[in-house]
């Protein structure tokens, strides 16, 4: 009798907060040093300046309700580049450089419906728990479609109280 395999997928892991966020190596565009301010690097404005490219920054600490040390944005060394389905160009902000994981699918377990419902678990779709050299982390993946349509949201929202602002005037 021939066992099945369980099938693997590449994945970027990356701490933030103390907490370990993955996403799928195939959603990842691209990894690199976050230019410094005087080169286009306004991470503290939520944006940044590469080449000809103006990229949004994804700030995950408040949306997953993660409590964080003080963060510096000017000494932000990593940017993680990935892209929408609109084609628009988005950058996660890290203080370390980002892991790259080979795991089995079956190792993620979905985060059960309900407790999706909760803000801060919202983007989280599947959680998985790893053991690397005695060292034990809990993996959150984040779910992409779900960041983009709540950005997708909040831009219609916003969208949506300017031209009210607007009659209003």
């Amino acid at each position: 009798m021939v066992e099945q395999q369980s099938k693997h997928g590449k994945f970027i892991a990356f701490e933030l907060a103390r907490h370990w966020i993955a996403l799928p190596a195939a959603a990842v565009l691209r990894i690199v040093n976050c230019p410094p301010p005087n080169q286009g690097g306004t991470v503290g404005l939520g944006i940044v300046q590469l080449g000809p490219h103006t990229i949004r920054l994804l700030d995950l600490q408040p949306k997953l309700g993660l409590q964080s040390e003080a963060h510096q944005p000017e000494k932000t060394p990593f940017l993680l580049v990935i892209q929408e389905s609109q084609q628009a160009l988005w950058g996660i902000a890290l203080d370390t450089p980002p892991d790259i994981l080979e795991l089995p699918f079956s190792r993620f377990k979905p985060v059960p419906p309900e407790k999706r419902l909760e803000p801060k678990l919202q983007w989280i779709s599947h959680m998985a728990v790893i053991t690397e050299q005695e060292i034990r982390r809990t993996l959150l993946f984040l779910n992409l479609k779900a960041v983009f349509q709540s950005k997708a949201s909040e831009s219609s929202a916003q969208s949506a109280d300017r031209q009210l602002k607007s009659l209003t005037l």
